[in-house]
């Protein structure tokens, strides 16, 4: 046992270890059989045969003379893409969380949320996602590694001395097979693995150049791991590329036995190309995995559950085809001897004379138990994946009502709650990853749009201190609803009926995407207004009052400021909320009626003042003296009415001019 761990060897032995483990995780893929299923998988999912080549596209042969069929129907793909679509055609709605409650870190957090919706956007990153879920379908696992590159971004400045441009740096993100990620297989399934080997094809010049000390040992490099590929036929075909060379990065976590992390750059065993303490706060490896297999750090999907009736089913369809290929040229049986003569009259109209009756040979007939065996494997093919005919498109007789239809969909969103909840996981460790990376990295501020219309006010530059607070994202996929036309005309309905769409272009929105940002997004501000009026109040500092303030929401917000038992402590500061919320009163009192109720508030009018001299009312029936009245119930129609303020009174103003 060594005494020294081996994440923290000196430079010159690591490498050596490094390269023994990975040696060692491929032996143990191959002898544990997991290499096969996954080249199985990856041979079933792009329609493969063992040589490599593309077999569902073309009828193969097979047998001594080449007598027999081979046909593909490829349902084990259409299966697995069905189970994609449905986990990831909901775009994610990011929400970051910060370490503060405060005005400031409020703000970082809807610029990190904003910072996210960008790269998802421009910087293509949706897509690495939905790689790393079909990674996750078809192998059992995916791993997404959130890099900086000092290289990338922008031209941020020229230094002055050799005129080269400085870029800004940008964060990187490559998606990785479970192949190309050795770590440690024995484990509990529930425990994150401390390290991983990132393997990786880079072009050799370009690393030589960057690794001058290096270049030469690296230009004439020749060994290689092409045999350790998902496709079988590198192996027969030799190098593609002299230019393409295998690199291997070595990224450890902050740990108890390695405080510093560590990260190093290799490309074998006496080769090491950078050594350096691990910049990033969290692990920069992330794994998704929808079940995991127990005992190791493997993963499982039920791909390799349908592997087997895939293979089954391609037999009974070749077997179809090799009977009906072969016999479906109709032969005629007559007896030996037979005198038959043939008058062609016209056309296909022939006249046949013979001593015996000629009769046809069906050769074709296939028996109905292999058309019912296949029909089962198909089923079994659905039932094993959860994918139901409704969800392929092809839904059964029996289902007409689009409620029974709408249920039967919805069975295959639930079975899929297993593999969405681990890609809503990993999209918020990714998230987590990158605005961490940048809050480290992005010292040099950089100019990119990076908002839309509903939060415009946040678009500016921003470097890495300018979302320091933010310290988790949370992601939100949406329930199966949503995911649906029909559910999300509902949702917009009884947001209608709700009173909250006040636009047409509101509904849209929500029938189109499935969200409310655009309705939501004034309530917010107003919200952060608030509470930053409130930090204010507590420093003593003045906070002024406007027309156009939401003055009730106003006055319950600032109230928090008093419930503080040591605010109360302070006159000054209690002096100073109660006049900022009688400025609120007095604003409901004094502003233009016609603009509080433009805006959803109702003023407060004044009581009218009595008339000296002005006649009482009169008793009547129902007033006192007449003993047939009736007394009206406390806070009755009646009652009610007569305590009621007056209104006030139409006058002409700027907002509507035609009033007389």
């Amino acid at each position: 046992m060594d005494n020294v761990y081996f994440a923290n060897l000196p430079d010159d032995e690591i490498a050596e270890r490094l390269y023994a483990k990975v040696e060692d995780y491929y032996d143990i893929l191959e002898a544990s059989g997991r290499m096969k299923l996954w080249r199985k998988s990856h041979r079933a999912y792009y329609g493969m045969d063992e040589s490599g080549q593309h077999k569902a596209s073309k009828i193969g042969r097979s047998g001594e003379q080449n007598e027999l069929f081979k046909l593909t129907v490829n349902h084990y793909r259409n299966l697995l893409q069905h189970l994609h679509v449905i986990v990831t055609q909901q775009k994610p709605v990011y929400d970051c969380r910060a370490i503060n409650t405060d005005y400031k870190s409020q703000t970082q957090t809807i610029l990190g949320v904003n910072i996210l919706e960008y790269y998802m956007r421009e910087k293509r990153l949706a897509e690495q996602y939905k790689r790393l879920c079909e990674y996750c379908i078809v192998y059992a696992e995916g791993f997404l590694y959130v890099d900086y590159d000092d290289a990338a971004g922008d031209v941020a400045a020229v230094d002055p001395e050799t005129g080269a441009p400085i870029p800004t740096g940008d964060v990187v993100v490559r998606v990785f097979e479970p192949i190309n990620v050795i770590r440690r297989v024995q484990s509990d399934s529930d425990t994150k693995s401390d390290w991983y080997i990132l393997r990786q094809w880079e072009n050799r010049y370009d690393i030589a150049a960057q690794n001058s000390d290096s270049a030469d040992k690296i230009l004439n490099y020749s060994g290689d791991m092409y045999n350790k590929s998902l496709t079988t036929y590198f192996d027969s075909a030799g190098k593609e590329d002299d230019d393409l060379i295998v690199t291997y990065t070595f990224i450890h976590g902050r740990t108890a036995a390695c405080p510093n992390g560590r990260k190093v750059k290799f490309i074998g065993a006496d080769c090491m190309l950078s050594s350096e303490p691990l910049r990033d706060e969290v692990m920069p490896v992330i794994r998704m995995a929808a079940y995991n297999q127990d005992g190791t750090s493997l993963g499982y999907t039920v791909g390799f559950d349908l592997l087997g009736l895939q293979e089954a089913s391609d037999i009974i369809y070749s077997t179809i085809l090799t009977n009906q290929a072969t016999f479906g040229v109709q032969n005629v049986w007559i007896k030996t001897g037979s005198n038959v003569s043939v008058t062609q009259v016209r056309d296909g109209l022939n006249f046949i004379q013979s001593n015996d009756k000629p009769e046809p040979i069906n050769l074709t007939y296939t028996p109905p138990e292999i058309f019912n065996f296949l029909k089962g494997l198909e089923n079994a093919q659905q039932v094993t994946s959860g994918i139901n005919s409704v969800a392929r498109g092809q839904p059964e007789a029996s289902l007409k009502s689009g409620a029974a239809l709408a249920l039967v969909a919805s069975q295959a969103v639930q079975f899929a709650n297993g593999l969405q909840s681990a890609y809503a996981q990993a999209l918020e460790d990714a998230g987590t990853a990158l605005l961490k990376t940048l809050q480290q990295r992005a010292t040099i501020p950089r100019i990119t749009v990076i908002a839309g219309k509903n939060r415009r006010s946040y678009v500016k530059d921003f470097k890495g201190s300018d979302i320091a607070q933010i310290n988790r994202v949370i992601v939100d996929l949406g329930n199966p609803v949503s995911q649906t036309i029909a559910g999300r005309i509902e949702m917009a309905t009884n947001l209608l009926q709700q009173g909250m769409i006040k636009k047409p272009e509101q509904y849209i929105q929500v029938v189109t995407t499935g969200r409310i940002e655009s309705i939501t997004s004034a309530e917010e501000t107003e919200s952060l207004l608030i509470q930053r009026e409130n930090e204010s109040l507590r420093d003593g500092i003045p906070v002024p009052v406007i027309a156009v303030d939401k003055h009730v929401d106003h006055i319950e917000g600032h109230k928090e400021v008093l419930a503080d038992p040591a605010v109360r402590a302070d006159p000054t500061i209690v002096a100073a909320t109660l006049k900022h919320i009688n400025e609120h009163i007095n604003a409901l009192k004094t502003v233009d009626p016609n603009l509080l109720n433009l805006l959803g508030m109702n003023p407060i009018t004044q009581p009218q003042p009595q008339v000296a001299g002005a006649m009482a009312p009169q008793p009547n029936a129902q007033s006192e003296g007449n003993p047939n009245r009736v007394e009206a119930a406390p806070g009755s129609a009646p009652e009610v009415a007569a305590n009621m303020p007056s209104l006030p009174q139409n006058t002409p103003n700027e907002l509507n001019p035609n009033v007389a």
